[in-house]
Parts: structure tokens; C-alpha cells; sequence
């Protein structure tokens, strides 16, 4: 892959750069998805000293994110091979392989981590998720030791009381899984800006009106828009889409909230974002097509007819995207907002997602990303469809028929079997899509009613919930 990448010049002149300099630029192109120009400053380095360690950790995160994981593994295993004591690059491989789907060979790193640190947080943490530990198991013994440390930094402190949390709700003790859930996620110290969500969605409300531009290049890829809330099953559905021959996938693309955020920006307070959107020629909204496919496609060639965009709260910006790619179809997946709400409260995203750290945040997201999707729903028209994760976990053959036709596909068997496509999944599903579709995760919130209550009464109480039940009925009924 090194070789046959066309890299394009960023314009920085590395000659004059100071190395520790040199990596601060590649780590900003990093930071920004801009994987393709990242490399292309990596390469001269690492030509000049094919041991850098340095170069070639940040190569094997561009190769991974690329697509390339047999490039990206094989820069981190001569890493590892030549410092095998470096533990930082050793559980970054852990933590390749398990994305990859090596998870036996994630585990045996893991444990290697562990040998020459019985006390590393994350290979425990990370460890627990592919080989789940028993109460009595002396890790947990060493992670409740470090939890009561307080010496813990605030990433390693929300890892070991996530694990613990984990733990506790595997053993059936779902008050204490929750006090170490909340202990996790209060360690991170975030805050959530919930008025402007709502102020977005009420100027979608009032503003927004679906609007058929015509486009330039008919060439583009058509798009699936693969949404809803963290944890309702995005991802299992991207995988059964991705089965399909003519469709690939540009994974969680930040591709549409860069647009929105840039454009919203430039806009200020003084106009509307919808109503100038609305006002734009086919010749502009051509110009920010392009910069969508750009952007998604990480300066790499499109290989599909179709291309799946799962970035779950994309659901917040269809408006934009129905404008931008006026083709274009959306799936909006219905799961129980406490099972979501549960699996969210109890997944450690560290920085993302930042309404999941308290379950009032998460009951006041819901309630508008819901608000959000009914109004789509009923201007976007045929173009939407609320897919139910109940009904599809329960009848898949009649649902993923029912998916792959609102895609305008043709039928293919293999996409009755996602578990076994091979793609990376750089998810919180990364194991859970590996499975065949089960009914495991329906209905867990029982067991945590008691837990869940201040995420039932940030919802609106048991009037909204059967106004929920009655939205997912009809989901399931189509």
C-alpha cells in the first residue's frame, strides 16, 4: 500500500522543520482524519530511518484507518519485535488486533502488556471486554485496589471503574455495576451543552423544507445514511449492507458535522443556517458535495456504487445531507431508549459522546433526536425509514430484505449473514458484530428499572415511552 498511494503535497516544508515540530504537524493532519497527507509527511522520515519508532507507530495509524491493517499491524509488530518492552506500542497492537478481529491474538497481548505491568489499567480494561473477568479473579482484585488509589490519571480512573462496573452487572448486582458506571464516567469531568442541541433541532422544526437540487457529477456514489442514537444497532446493520456487493462503507465519517459545523460558523448568529441553505444555487451545493465525498473518502479512490455513511448522530443532520445528496436514502434505527440508555450509561467512550456520562443528558439526547427524526421522517418522506431493532433481531430474513430493498438493491444472500464479512469495526460493536444476529440485547434495561429511573424521568415518564412502543410497532410492522 506505501507505494501505490498517490500522496498529495501538503505545502510544509519538512526540510526546515524541526523534528519534534515535524510530528506535531502529522499529529494535527492525524487528529483530522487527514490520513493521506499525514503519510505523505511520514514517508521521507521513515525512508531516512526505517527504525524510527515514532514514524512508524503514526504510519500504522494511518495505514489503519486507511483500510490497510495488514500494513498497519505489520509497522507495529516490528515495533514491538525490536522493543519488546515499549508497552505503549504492545497494547496499540492488543488493541489493532481486536478491532481487526484477531481477538486471540489481542488477548495474547494483552497479557504480555500485563507481564511487564500486572498494574495496566488499560490492557485490563481491554482485556475484560474480550475475556470476561469473574468477581473473584485476581484481576479484579488488582483493579479494585488501583480504583480506591486515587492515584489513578482520569482516563485509567473511568477504565478500571468501567471494567469494575462491567463486572458487577455480569454478577447480577446492578446497584453497584451503576455506582462504578457513575464513578467512571464523573472521573472524565465533562460537560454537555444540551441548549444548543435543542436550538438545533427547533430551528430543523420551524425551517428546514426538503429541497431537490440538481447535481453536477453523476459519477458520486450513491449514500446510505445509517443513523439513531450510539448503541442501537448501526453498526449491525452497516455490516449487513456491506455484505452487498455493489456497497463499501466510509465507516463514521465526520464528513457531514464538519460541513455543518464550518457552515454554521461562518454564518454567526446573524442568519440562519436553514434558510440560507435553502437559498443556494445547484452550482454551491455542488461545491459542498464534493467537499462531502472529499472529506469522506480520506483523499483515497471510491471503489463502490454505494457507500454507507454510519455515523449514528448523523440523524441530526439529514436535512443537510437530503440537500447536499438528493439520491440518497436513511435508515433511522428504533432501539428501547432504556436499553440504549443502559448500553450508553455503561460504554466508555472517553471523550465522545458526552451526553452518555449522566442519564438525565441521555434522556434529554433522546427525547430530541427523536424530535429530530419524527420531523424528518415526515418531510423526507420515502426517502427515511425507521428501521426496529427489536424486529429485526427477532425476524431478520423479512427485515433484511425490507433494508436492502429501501437501499434500491438488488437482493443478494450474503447479506443475511453479517457476522461474516471481515471489516474493521472501530466501534463499541467490535465484538458484539461478530456474532450471528441474536435477541441478546433486547430487554436488558429489566434487570436495572430501579437504576434507570432518572433516564425515565428525562424522557417525559411513561407517556413518552408508549409513545416510543407505538413508533417501534409500526417500525416493525414495515
Amino acid at each position: 500500500m506505501l507505494a501505490s498511494l498517490k500522496f498529495q503535497p501538503s505545502g510544509v516544508d519538512l526540510a526546515r522543520t524541526q523534528p519534534e515540530n515535524k510530528y506535531s504537524i502529522i499529529d494535527k493532519l492525524i487528529v483530522s482524519d487527514q490520513y493521506v497527507q499525514a503519510m505523505s509527511q511520514l514517508l521521507p522520515i521513515l525512508e531516512a530511518d526505517p527504525t524510527n519508532i515514532e514514524s512508524l507507530d503514526r504510519v500504522s495509524i494511518c495505514s489503519f484507518h486507511l483500510g490497510d491493517t495488514k500494513t498497519a499491524l505489520a509497522m507495529l509488530e516490528v515495533i514491538v519485535e525490536n522493543h519488546p518492552d515499549k508497552i505503549p506500542y504492545r497494547i496499540n497492537l492488543a488493541e489493532m488486533r481486536q478491532l481487526s478481529g484477531d481477538v486471540e491474538g489481542a488477548i495474547s497481548e494483552c497479557h504480555r502488556v500485563l507481564d511487564l505491568d500486572p498494574k495496566h489499567v488499560r490492557a485490563m480494561y481491554h482485556l475484560n471486554h474480550m475475556q470476561p473477568f469473574g468477581r473473584d479473579s485476581k484481576w479484579v482484585a488488582r483493579l479494585r485496589k488501583l480504583d480506591k488509589s486515587k492515584k489513578l490519571s482520569s482516563v485509567a480512573q473511568a477504565q478500571a471503574s468501567n471494567t469494575l462496573g462491567r463486572v458487577e452487572m455480569a454478577s447480577g448486582r446492578s446497584k453497584a455495576a451503576f455506582r462504578h458506571f457513575a464513578r467512571a464516567n464523573s472521573a472524565l469531568r465533562l460537560k454537555y451543552d444540551f441548549d444548543s442541541v435543542k436550538q438545533r433541532v427547533d430551528d430543523q422544526v420551524a425551517h428546514f423544507e426538503s429541497k431537490r437540487h440538481t447535481v453536477a457529477n453523476t459519477d458520486d456514489p450513491r449514500v446510505i445514511f445509517v443513523c439513531g442514537l450510539p448503541r442501537s444497532g448501526t453498526t449491525l446493520v452497516e455490516s449487513i449492507l456491506t455484505r452487498h456487493q455493489q456497497v463499501g462503507s466510509v465507516g463514521e465519517t465526520q464528513a457531514l458535522p464538519l460541513i455543518s459545523s464550518s457552515t454554521r460558523q461562518f454564518l454567526g448568529s446573524d442568519q440562519n443556517f436553514w434558510e440560507w441553505l435553502g437559498s443556494r444555487s445547484d452550482q454551491e451545493i455542488t461545491i459542498l458535495r464534493n467537499q462531502y465525498f472529499r472529506t469522506a473518502f480520506k483523499g483515497l479512490p471510491n471503489k463502490h456504487q454505494v457507500i454507507v455513511d454510519k455515523l449514528p448522530l448523523n440523524c441530526l443532520n439529514l436535512g443537510l445531507a437530503q440537500i447536499l445528496l438528493p439520491e440518497a436514502k436513511f435508515l433511522f434505527m428504533v432501539r428501547h431508549p432504556l436499553d440504549v440508555g443502559l448500553s450508553n450509561f455503561s460504554t466508555n467512550y472517553g471523550e465522545r459522546n458526552r451526553f452518555s456520562t449522566r442519564l438525565p443528558w441521555i434522556g434529554a439526547m433522546t427525547r430530541e433526536v427523536y424530535r429530530s427524526a419524527e420531523d424528518y421522517a415526515e418531510k423526507l418522506g420515502g426517502q427515511m425509514r425507521f428501521q426496529s431493532f427489536r424486529a429485526l433481531v427477532q425476524n431478520p430474513a423479512q427485515q433484511i430484505r425490507a433494508i436492502v430493498d429501501h437501499a434500491d438493491l438488488p437482493w443478494q444472500e450474503d447479506c443475511l449473514n453479517p457476522e461474516q464479512g471481515n471489516n474493521t469495526v472501530l466501534t463499541a460493536s467490535t465484538l458484539q458484530v461478530r456474532q450471528k444476529i441474536n435477541t441478546n440485547g433486547l430487554d436488558k434495561w429489566n434487570a436495572c428499572e430501579e437504576q434507570l429511573q432518572p433516564l425515565v424521568d428525562a424522557l417525559g415518564g411513561q407517556e413518552w415511552l408508549q409513545h416510543w412502543q407505538d413508533l417501534d410497532d409500526a417500525a416493525g410492522l414495515s
